[in-house]
């Protein structure tokens, strides 16, 4: 699974919060993967890290929720 990939389930995941959606989004690359959900976490959170990095990620930023 590329880091795009990873970025598109977190645009598409259910949830208000940030953080219920890289959960939602982490369980989904665990199951397609068969990475362990923290693995897929760290994975997603780095993916994420990069994009913010390259452009604005709505509903992602570094701060606090808002």
């Amino acid at each position: 699974m590329t880091k795009d990939e990873m970025v598109e389930w977190f645009k598409s995941a259910p949830g208000s919060s940030r953080h219920e959606r890289m959960l939602w989004a982490a369980r989904k690359i665990a199951r397609l993967t068969g990475a362990t959900e923290g693995r897929a976490y760290q994975m997603l959170l780095v993916a994420l890290i990069e994009a913010a990095e390259l452009c604005s990620i709505p509903g992602f930023s570094m701060t606090a929720d808002e």
